[in-house]
């Protein structure tokens, strides 16, 4: 690795459905989700983090990878997935730099295929967590558990997700789960009491039926890749000395 600035022009977070990728475009980043796509890596391979299958053309290149001990997440457990140490740091350094009160702590939520509530502490560490199935997820699983239910479709149907108890079956199944995700985050937070960072696919979708108090929200939809920029620049200039 050379620690020149190309190094960490390019980031991808390999999900366990999807991958992720920021590209710096001068002083701003573009931001691209989509299936994995192991043909994009190039011979000028991203710094990558992965929770999901790494492909072929990454593996010779460990020196590149962000693993859960590059994280400054103190007290972090080695099982952590690294997708939830980034993110909770990425919150936990953003509440710092814009001079959030985190007199009590925040709670991350990561709404991605497994909806991941991780808690940092008010002294920056690690503090547990609940995993839950993910809004598509909590719908296959019905689907496939049943004899009666359908399959529901991969697009969002808004409309139908504003009435509180739908008739059709399908929206029945999408307003459930949506509701059960919002209750969980909500019970979550009453524990926890301190600032609540919601990122992930079904951010948006949750901030935008969340009936909690607002104030103390904060929607970042991709912290973990702003996460592995920040650490790539310094794993590179480490690693370069």
């Amino acid at each position: 690795m050379t620690g020149s600035a190309r190094d960490v022009d390019r980031a991808l977070l390999i999900g366990n459905s999807r991958w992720h990728w920021a590209q710096r475009q001068g002083n701003t980043v573009r931001i691209e989700h989509g299936p994995p796509e192991p043909g994009r890596i190039g011979t000028d391979p991203p710094v990558w983090a992965a929770v999901g299958p790494v492909p072929e053309p990454l593996l010779a290149h460990q020196d590149l990878r962000i693993c859960l001990e590059d994280v400054p997440l103190p007290q972090a457990p080695p099982w952590l997935g690294v997708d939830r140490a980034l993110g909770a740091w990425m919150a936990w350094r953003c509440s710092q730099e814009q001079q959030l009160d985190c007199s009590r702590g925040l709670l991350l939520v990561d709404a991605g295929t497994v909806l991941s509530l991780t808690r940092v502490t008010a002294d920056g560490c690690f503090g547990g967590g609940q995993l839950i199935p993910g809004y598509r997820l909590q719908l296959q699983a019905m689907a496939d558990g049943t004899l009666g239910l359908p399959s529901a479709p991969e697009d969002l149907d808004n409309d139908a997700l504003q009435e509180v108890f739908p008739q059709q079956t399908v929206a029945a199944m999408q307003r459930g789960v949506l509701e059960a995700m919002l209750a969980s985050i909500a019970a979550a937070q009453q524990h926890s009491q301190g600032l609540l960072w919601i990122c992930g696919g079904d951010a948006a979708l949750l901030r935008r039926h969340w009936s909690g108090a607002t104030e103390l929200m904060q929607l970042e939809g991709d912290l973990q890749l702003q996460a592995l920029l920040i650490l790539g620049a310094g794993l590179s200039s480490a690693r370069d000395r």
